[in-house]
């Protein structure tokens, strides 16, 4: 007996259309990290055709990638040089800021015959792809010389100091087209940023958003896109001398609990005992106020689209992308997210 850990693609592709019909420009979708740990094939199967690109961390996810769709495909972390090539004749738009990666693109794009088409980034912070001012200052009239179309992009960081990042960003696109360079488009907001303050560019990219989450800001279609569904294995009337869990409370006076198979080890924070009616996690079950339980007491609902995900993540202490990341992984693990197809 094992829970019900589902992703339904359904809701993930009402949740692209719905992002897209907020923003009002063209979506891309992140998958990084394997799609969130849900898996590059269900990700692509729920989001071909609804999306501009896929994004991916690196050179090694892209080749994964693309065992699953031609579609384009954007890297966001910088390629080594020695990996560019291989990128770029697969068809990714890549991060270029030095000049013998600019001349490694200007290479690929003439002996296709195409147009110059690069992504400068703004770095943020630390650990970031990107240029700061200074170095774009530096790099913009090798930008212009090689004709390149230039799309200029960055991270909203740290959300209390987004108003500092994005007037750095807007500086970074001026200082790019004052020196005659193409900016063709710019792409700023991620999930968080774009349900606060819209688009912000010309383009977006929505990770964790398409799995439901917003940052707590309504933005209409938006659904948790999972399903953590528990059964139980019994229900106990308990008496004010006993403990739930490990010795971690007192049950109450003569207080109905159920215990359902569902734990750390699928994913389920231990932290969120004390809330919710969750009494207790183990690392295989759950401890549950029995009026928490299904009709017939067969079955806890964790999580599904009429429970926010941003809450439940809140109650738990967690990042959504925490919550959606470990259980994907649990999932893709013991092979049960295949509900619904």
């Amino acid at each position: 007996m094992r829970p019900t850990v589902g992703l339904d693609r359904a809701i993930v592709t009402a949740n692209a259309r719905a992002w897209r019909a907020f923003a009002g420009v063209p979506l891309r979708a992140v998958v990084k990290g394997d799609g969130y740990g849900w898996g590059y094939r269900a990700l692509v199967a729920a989001l071909e055709g609804e999306v501009e690109a896929f994004c991916v961390a690196d050179a090694d996810e892209l080749r994964e990638l693309r065992r699953h769709t031609a579609a384009p495909a954007i890297i966001l972390g910088d390629v080594p040089p020695e990996q560019l090539p291989r990128a770029l004749a697969v068809g990714a738009l890549t991060n270029i800021g030095t000049a013998v990666e600019l001349d490694l693109a200007q290479r690929h794009a003439r002996d296709r015959d195409v147009p110059l088409r690069i992504r400068v980034g703004v770095r943020p912070a630390v650990t970031w792809s990107g240029l700061s001012l200074d170095e774009i200052r530096a790099f913009a009239p090798l930008l212009a010389r090689a004709g390149a179309q230039v799309e200029v992009w960055s991270h909203i960081t740290d959300y209390a100091n987004r108003t500092v990042q994005r007037s750095v960003f807007r500086e970074a696109v001026e200082i790019l087209r004052r020196s005659q360079v193409d900016v063709a488009e710019t792409e700023l907001a991620s999930t968080f940023p774009l349900a606060g303050d819209g688009a912000l560019g010309s383009r977006v990219r929505i990770g964790v958003g398409l799995f439901g989450a917003t940052g707590g800001i309504a933005v209409p279609g938006v659904r948790c896109a999972l399903n953590v569904i528990a059964p139980v294995t019994r229900v106990d009337r308990l008496s004010a001398t006993m403990r739930v869990g490990y010795g971690e409370r007192l049950a109450g006076a003569q207080t109905d609990v159920a215990t359902a198979r569902c734990g750390y080890a699928d994913g389920l924070p231990q932290s969120l005992a004390g809330s919710d009616g969750i009494l207790s996690v183990g690392m295989q079950y759950v401890t549950v106020e029995a009026a928490r339980t299904g009709r017939g007491r067969s079955s806890i609902v964790l999580l599904d689209e009429t429970v926010s995900l941003d809450e439940f993540a809140a109650r738990a202490g967690r990042l959504p992308h925490e919550v959606v990341t470990t259980f994907g992984n649990a999932a893709s693990a013991h092979a049960v997210h295949r509900r619904p197809e």
